[in-house]
């Protein structure tokens, strides 16, 4: 029997979230109970939205933990774990800093929040990579690995969002926000938009 393995007792009636790279055997002794698994990709991509605009957040390059075991509500599932995650990150629940630090610890975390960072204006892959310090090839099989898209497209669908959101909220008109976002102009921005979400920038503006 491998004495290095670490073993885990849940209750009768508890939830536990594990958080880890490591593989997981999961064993009942007595009664039959629910196991989920979740992406850490899709959990550390999502914690970097919800810190986009959080002020004093770690930089996502940390030592990396094992694992991270939190306690959670007993309804937990797959389904409702994006729903709880950003209410504990809204919240900012400190029973579940240690999963955020977890998080941040992965490659996805680091990429996805350099992609945010760094991306804007630049349309090759090539540059970016460099950037990143890793070859173009390991790049885009990162970038993969961590958005489930392609980056280019990834890419076009953060900024047609980021765009929506300034034109929702402002009152910039929609030539210069076009401009400020990289499109070439208004009617690309207009029809970039409407590719991809079915609507025009106009349909969400707010009435004065």
């Amino acid at each position: 029997m491998d004495e290095t393995r670490n073993h885990l007792t849940i209750a009768t009636g508890k939830t536990i979230l594990l958080a880890t790279n490591e593989g997981v055997k999961a064993v009942s002794a007595e009664n039959p109970w629910s196991f989920h698994k979740i992406s850490l990709c899709d959990a550390a991509k999502l914690l970097v939205f919800l810190e986009r605009n959080r002020e004093n957040v770690p930089s996502g390059r940390q030592r990396r933990k094992q694992a991270v075991i939190i306690e959670t509500p007993g309804n937990l599932t797959v389904w409702n774990f994006e729903a709880w995650l950003i209410r504990q990150a809204v919240r900012w629940d400190a029973r579940a800093v240690p999963l955020f630090d977890f998080l941040r610890a992965q490659e996805t975390y680091g990429l996805v929040r350099f992609l945010l960072d760094e991306s804007v204006g630049i349309t090759s892959i090539a540059a970016l990579s460099q950037r990143y310090g890793v070859s173009e090839s390991h790049f885009r099989r990162l970038c993969r690995q961590a958005l489930g898209n392609g980056l280019k497209l990834e890419l076009r669908r953060w900024r047609a969002a980021m765009a929506v959101l300034d034109v929702v909220g402002g009152s910039e008109s929609l030539t210069d926000l076009a401009t400020r976002h990289g499109f070439s102009s208004s009617s690309h921005f207009s029809r970039e938009i409407r590719n991809l979400f079915g609507f025009s920038p106009r349909q969400v503006r707010r009435s004065p």
